[in-house]
């Protein structure tokens, strides 16, 4: 029987989706790569100035605890060029480590938006979704070494929200438009986010165990 294109690509994405979930998940960015901040809006308040000079947007992808905050915080995040995707994999999952102090500051949502324009966009959206971050602190500061193969070194608390992706991009702005108490919390912050894909070889490790298996199922049938 001929294969209709339509399942043959229902069943391709099926088999990615199964390998991406086998597949060790990496960070793609690293400190130092191009980011930009992006604002959001006051919640009245009357804390609406920049960042605090040692907590701006580069330290959420600095590796360490060091926390970034905005003070205009609904729908603030920022934009970024990650540095270390050469196989140009989708981003399929986030890791969002919780700061210091405030719990009412974390995020309480995210949309996450690709580009392969440059860092002001035209964006397309990947996901959004609801968060609900650990009330445990992650430590500030350089106590907290967070590597780009999710290993730790310190006391780091985080989220990972994981979601099926099949678009690559060269630029990615992540917005938080709520946070979990915008009445109690003079601004949004966060200490680390990672940009996770697949790990190539453990990708393609899980894609010929996968290509096995079916290839023994069809042949015992």
């Amino acid at each position: 029987m001929k294969m209709s294109r339509k399942f043959f690509l229902a069943c391709s994405m099926m088999l990615l989706s199964a390998a991406v979930s086998q597949a060790q998940l990496v960070d793609i960015t690293r400190p130092g790569d191009a980011i930009k901040l992006v604002n959001g809006t006051s919640d009245g308040d009357g804390s609406d100035g920049a960042p605090p000079a040692g907590e701006v947007e580069s330290h959420v992808i600095d590796d360490v605890g060091q926390k970034y905050l905005n003070f205009l915080d609904l729908n603030s995040g920022f934009a970024v060029t990650p540095s270390a995707n050469p196989s140009n994999l989708p981003v399929v999952g986030l890791r969002l480590y919780t700061a210091n102090d405030a719990v009412e500051r974390d995020p309480a949502s995210y949309e996450l938006s690709g580009s392969n324009d440059g860092l002001d966009g035209p964006w397309t959206m990947i996901s959004s979704g609801d968060l609900s971050l650990p009330s445990e602190r992650t430590a500030g500061g350089t106590d907290v070494m967070i590597n780009p193969d999710g290993t730790v070194v310190g006391d780091a608390y985080y989220q990972q929200v994981l979601f099926g992706n099949s678009a690559s991009y060269t630029h990615y702005q992540l917005t938080f438009p709520t946070i979990k108490d915008d009445v109690a919390a003079n601004s949004m912050q966060i200490a680390e986010v990672e940009f996770l894909v697949p790990e190539p070889t453990s990708l393609g490790l899980a894609l010929s165990g996968l290509l096995g298996l079916g290839l023994v199922s069809r042949k015992r049938s």
